[in-house]
């Protein structure tokens, strides 16, 4: 008799745990910008800004930079928390953070990271897996990355100064294409060099 308790108990939670997911993550509770627009921003607390006040909710982000918030120590990237912020909000749901190729042992170190994480990466075959408790960030290499959000519109954030020509021509194959789909993208303290992600 206690176990048929524990197993309904268990079985309850798991169906309410799916309907608040469903409420807060699901399809029809994601919102994205109409138009589409790429917006040139000179600081991370501008990024939390312009994702906060476009009403977002429930997105995808994918985050092209040496470093990624608190981590940004000595970047051109400026300091800040915007993802976890927007996580904590619930506008991001999951991340995609691609670093160029040539800091990615810098990124992964031992020495870098471990001040910086409760709960070790996770690896994985392309890269790592941070968890959040809001959800999930997938850290890898650009020759690792290919764009997994299907026809879901994502956050795009560009820091073009740190990108070897070739693999920022990359990126922005990507979005020629429409292998990565963006309604807003903020391209961190200059322009992007090629028309293709200017919408």
């Amino acid at each position: 008799m206690p176990f048929r308790s524990v197993s309904i108990t268990a079985i309850m939670i798991f169906f309410f745990g799916v309907l608040v997911w469903t409420f807060t993550y699901g399809p029809a509770r994601r919102t994205f910008v109409v138009p589409g627009k790429t917006i040139t921003v000179q600081s991370v607390s501008e990024i939390d800004g312009l994702w906060h006040t476009s009403g977002l909710h429930g997105r995808i982000a994918v985050i092209f930079a040496r470093h990624l918030n608190l981590l940004s120590l000595g970047s051109s990237f400026p300091d800040g928390s915007y993802l976890d912020n927007a996580m904590y909000h619930g506008i991001v749901r999951k991340a995609y953070y691609i670093v160029p190729d040539r800091f990615w042992p810098e990124i992964i170190s031992l020495n870098k990271m471990k001040g910086a994480l409760i709960v070790p990466l996770k690896p994985t075959d392309t890269g790592f897996i941070m968890l959040h408790e809001a959800g999930r960030i997938h850290i890898m290499p650009l020759s690792k990355y290919i764009p997994e959000t299907g026809d879901e519109k994502a956050l795009v954030v560009l820091e073009p100064r740190v990108w070897p020509q070739e693999e920022q021509s990359r990126i922005e194959g990507f979005i020629k294409t429409g292998q990565l789909i963006t309604d807003l993208m903020a391209v961190v303290g200059g322009e992007a060099t090629s028309a293709a992600i200017q919408n």
